[in-house]
């Protein structure tokens, strides 16, 4: 835990794992002593960041080295519930994230039985962790998740996320969407979907990414299975014009959507987006506008009563990792 290794094997590299095998190795696999394999995807050079829970010790909680908890309801002096009308409140209790013996970080919403109210778990990493994709250089950011497997009506206002914010947002809580946000992943409602989504702009409603909305896509998902879910920034393009720059989403490794500076046609936003250091975080909220909008209007308000929580509408993480060209 907190190291990880480099190791050369069939021109992969492979990190944070298991002594690489002499034949040729698969993109994922087991090593001894439970330690699952992360390695540098086709292309790239070099890992800027790697979090390998299957080598923490389970029952334990992420490591104060890269990441930090929110807790409660909002931030300190942010909007309430967390500017998206969230009904959960955010713990550190092992009730709501733990690393388990399967070798996953898994986050559980739960809800209280007795008083009705919910919980949760929201992570993000550390200022000392903050990632920023150079001029000519394209990052990778890529996680390998699992989404609670309940039916749709048990997990009517469950909101799992991996993404991106501007390390602007730490201390200033109310200059989003200007800062620029990355949604790497996005589920809902139980939805057999995935969405990615970029929100920006110097104020919302409108603007350059159709606030509130965001420039968004929505692609089918098989919920039973772990996904590797991913985004580049990919600044290579001749001549550095910020315009020919792009985000490019995977999941499994098949390109999804992308979005280039033309499509969003504005200099200051695209900066936000693509060329400023950015934090991670992971997380599973209960209610707000997004699950609220996706739900069936006459449903009312998510979560409902028939919202169940618990294992059945948890998010499991394998590992997160960051690489560079």
């Amino acid at each position: 835990m907190g190291v990880f290794s480099v190791v050369l094997t069939a021109g992969l590299a492979l990190l944070g794992g298991a002594q690489a095998a002499a034949t040729p190795a698969p993109e994922w696999g087991y090593g001894p002593a439970g330690a699952y394999n992360v390695y540098l995807p086709k292309g790239f050079k070099k890992a800027l960041f790697v979090e390998n829970f299957s080598l923490y010790r389970p029952g334990s909680l992420p490591t104060s080295a890269r990441w930090t908890f929110d807790l409660g309801t909002s931030y300190p002096g942010g909007p309430g519930n967390w500017g998206t009308g969230e009904v959960q409140t955010y713990t550190a209790s092992t009730s709501n994230i733990v690393t388990t013996t399967s070798g996953t970080l898994q986050i559980t919403p739960v809800k209280n039985p007795v008083t009705g109210k919910w919980t949760s778990s929201r992570i993000e990493t550390v200022a000392s962790r903050d990632i920023v994709c150079p001029a000519g250089k394209a990052i990778r950011v890529e996680a390998w998740i699992k989404l609670g497997d309940l039916p749709v009506s048990k997990q009517l206002g469950i909101w799992p996320a991996f993404w991106m914010l501007s390390s602007a947002y730490r201390g200033n809580y109310w200059n989003w969407p200007m800062i620029g946000e990355i949604d790497i992943l996005e589920n809902v409602n139980g939805a057999s979907s995935a969405w990615q989504t970029i929100h920006c702009g110097p104020n919302a409603p409108g603007g350059p990414c159709n606030e509130y909305t965001g420039i968004t896509n929505q692609v089918s998902l098989d919920r039973s299975k772990f996904h590797k879910y991913s985004v580049d920034i990919d600044r290579t393009n001749a001549g550095g014009s910020w315009r020919g720059e792009k985000l490019v989403w995977r999941i499994d490794g098949n390109v999804v959507f992308s979005v280039d500076g033309n499509r969003v046609d504005n200099e200051t936003a695209w900066t936000a987006i693509t060329r400023t250091p950015k934090f991670m975080l992971l997380n599973v909220a209960v209610g707000g506008s997004f699950p609220d909008n996706v739900a069936n209007p006459s449903l009312g308000r998510t979560p409902t009563t028939a919202t169940v929580g618990g294992k059945g509408s948890a998010m499991e993480v394998r590992y997160v990792a960051v690489f560079s060209t």
